[in-house]
């Protein structure tokens, strides 16, 4: 009886094992390059029956596309080498970045190369959550229509919001924050219109989800992402896993305690903020130096109110006096709350994501400057050179891994 109990449990178990095994190899193709057997032995770590058992598998389904060996290269037994490659068009899936101040959407296909996009500020900060998803829903039926795919192939969804998220679909958000956001089932904010499984996660895990795929933090196991957009919040990944806690890791509210530090806003907000009251302070002559002569007041075409945060980096860069103290300001704060993660989480790198695109050469060396002066944990420091796009590019990372968990289904 035991012997036969044993044998069911096996059998049961193979098809499992089979969906794994085919997970595992879909995820090492998804940079679209093409890998023999022991490229996908190394990757994936599975033995070579089992990476061919796999692919013939994956092949007869039209997942993959086979090549001989490449022209030149010798091979070991004297037949041709067995390449295999995704194949990227059989099928697609939907990220979604459900942002505090905008919508970001793209559809990609299995490789992970986006094949249309789509973005657009809310009307109101403080949109409700039911609006927002109205807008997403709409955005998505555009994109589907400019790129020529039908719904029927799009396989899975990936979805970033700025709160944490519970097992239940329920975001944790304040209701002044994200209006209605914490009573919906996010789960299901693409119905009626469309029954693809959706995976949704908090912003700052997707990001360095996605940095370490394609990012400045690729084959890196303890990295932090920390975004520094509207409001700090930290994407953790220790000891090559991400850590999620009870679903709040990474949220930053602790900051309030943090002498010199008081809230969690952050890099993009705060010089938004400073900015505007430094070029309105010019303008009034509560500053020394002329109006005409403020690189500030250009950018922002003498109204103060129009200042955002790529103004007073480029400002900055080209040594504007007032935007460089608002640098100064801003860094001196955000590196006391990186001081601090770097001494709990002792990370090889701490990544800054979605502020200022393009501002690492102005903000890393004022970051540095202010580490050293803390005499804290200095931490190696980098910018994302996914700019804004981080947390989009992780939704469509999760939905890509989804979808190949449910391949041999």
């Amino acid at each position: 009886m035991a012997l036969k109990n044993s044998t069911r449990k096996t059998e049961a178990t193979l098809p499992v094992l089979r969906k794994i095994s085919a997970s595992a190899v879909m995820g090492a193709l998804v940079s679209g390059a093409k890998l023999d057997a022991s490229g996908l032995m190394e990757a994936t770590g599975l033995s070579r029956p089992t990476v061919l058992a796999v692919c013939d598998e994956l092949l007869k389904l039209g997942w993959l596309t086979e090549d001989g060996t490449r022209p030149g290269l010798p091979t070991r037994s004297g037949r041709p080498s067995r390449r295999f490659g995704l194949n990227a068009r059989a099928g697609y899936v939907l990220g979604i970045d459900l942002g505090a101040t905008k919508l970001q959407l793209c559809l990609s296909d299995l490789a992970g190369t986006i094949v249309a996009e789509w973005s657009e500020k809310w009307r109101d900060e403080h949109l409700g959550a039911p609006e927002r998803l109205l807008v997403a829903r709409k955005a998505t039926r555009e994109v589907l229509a400019r790129s020529g795919v039908d719904p029927s192939k799009v396989m899975a969804a990936g979805m970033a919001v700025p709160a944490p998220v519970r097992p239940n679909g329920h975001a944790v958000a304040l209701e002044s924050y994200l209006p209605g956001l914490s009573s919906l089932d996010l789960r299901l904010a693409l119905r009626p219109d469309f029954n693809w499984p959706l995976i949704v996660d908090n912003d700052a895990n997707l990001a360095v989800i996605a940095e370490r795929w394609i990012g400045v933090a690729q084959d890196l196991d303890d990295v932090v992402v920390l975004l520094s957009g509207e409001r700090l919040g930290a994407g953790i990944y220790i000891g090559g896993r991400l850590i999620r806690g009870g679903g709040s890791a990474g949220e930053m509210r602790f900051l309030e305690l943090v002498e010199g530090v008081g809230n969690t806003d952050a890099i993009g907000g705060m010089c938004r903020e400073l900015g505007a009251i430094a070029a309105a302070d010019i303008l009034d002559g509560e500053r020394p130096g002329s109006p005409n002569s403020s690189e500030l007041l250009r950018l922002c075409g003498g109204v103060p109110a129009a200042v955002n945060a790529e103004m007073v980096i480029e400002a900055a860069r080209k040594g504007d006096p007032a935007a460089s103290e608002v640098i100064d300001i801003v860094t001196e704060r955000t590196a006391r709350a990186i001081a601090v993660v770097a001494t709990l989480l002792d990370p090889q790198l701490i990544v800054l994501s979605g502020g200022p695109a393009g501002a690492g050469d102005v903000l890393i060396p004022s970051l540095d400057e202010k580490l050293k002066e803390l005499n804290s944990a200095h931490p190696r420091l980098a910018a994302s050179t996914l700019t804004d796009h981080a947390a989009l590019r992780g939704a469509v990372r999760v939905a890509l891994d989804h979808a190949f968990a449910l391949l041999l289904d």
